[in-house]
């Protein structure tokens, strides 16, 4: 071979060996995440897999998030979030994951909260909506009144156990997970919804410091698929 040739052979070897590289990172590991207040998107690269965050509430935040106890989770789902003043007790979220293909994934997905103020302690848990728009959560007032009640099972508090810059884990961030071993694709469909409720904890301590406070929190949503790949996308 000519040593002309041998550069070229070496050079085209060493190409296509960074390509396979690059799209076996990119497979392995995307994030992408925007903000414009009411809606995030994130979209994968090489994947054919997106995350979209939707906020359902539109209450006027002109007073902030009123806090509000667990026990009454139930209530404020039904109610869209309304207290009995008008204002705002809860947000609402639809997250959607979606799909290109049919190819079955099984996703976990995390819901992890950054209050604004470190006094400030968030709550989050799933609720569900029927075809009239009725939203609702999987537990009752009534069922705090249990003896053998766990609250834990149904109430999340988002707080992250494990490095923001690893992927988490079921058993670190049980407190943000969400979604868990859910399929997407086959016969599932090819988009998922879920919602959650998010609320600002009633400590029992005076909170005057909420007043007027209309961004509370930042959240992030991230969904993983059994074999590694993961999407994350932030919203308010």
């Amino acid at each position: 071979m000519k040593k002309l040739d041998r550069k070229m052979f070496f050079f085209v070897i060493g190409c296509v060996t960074f390509a396979l590289l690059v799209i076996g990172a990119t497979y392995a590991y995307f994030t992408a995440s925007a903000n414009d207040n009411r809606t995030v998107k994130g979209d994968a690269a090489t994947v054919s897999f997106g995350l979209n965050v939707n906020r359902i509430t539109t209450i006027d935040m002109a007073y902030g998030l009123v806090p509000m106890k667990n026990n009454q989770a139930p209530n404020a789902a039904s109610d869209k979030c309304y207290d009995d003043l008008g204002r705002a007790g809860c947000q609402l979220y639809k997250i959607t994951v979606h799909s290109d293909s049919d190819t079955v994934m099984f996703l976990d997905g995390y819901v992890f909260m950054t209050p604004k103020d470190e006094r400030l302690e968030t709550r989050i848990a799933n609720v569900y909506t029927d075809d009239k728009e009725n939203y609702y959560t999987k537990f009752t007032a009534d069922d705090f009144k249990k003896d053998d009640f766990d609250e834990s099972n149904f109430i999340k508090t988002g707080v992250r156990v494990t490095d923001s810059n690893t992927s988490p884990k079921r058993t670190e961030d049980y407190n943000s997970l969400i979604v868990s071993n859910e399929k997407i694709g086959g016969d599932a469909g090819r988009t998922r919804e879920f919602y959650i409720m998010v609320w600002v904890y009633d400590n029992g301590e005076a909170q005057d410091y909420l007043q007027g406070m209309q961004l509370a929190y930042q959240g992030s949503v991230t969904f993983i698929t059994a074999e590694g790949n993961e999407i994350s996308a932030t919203f308010d």
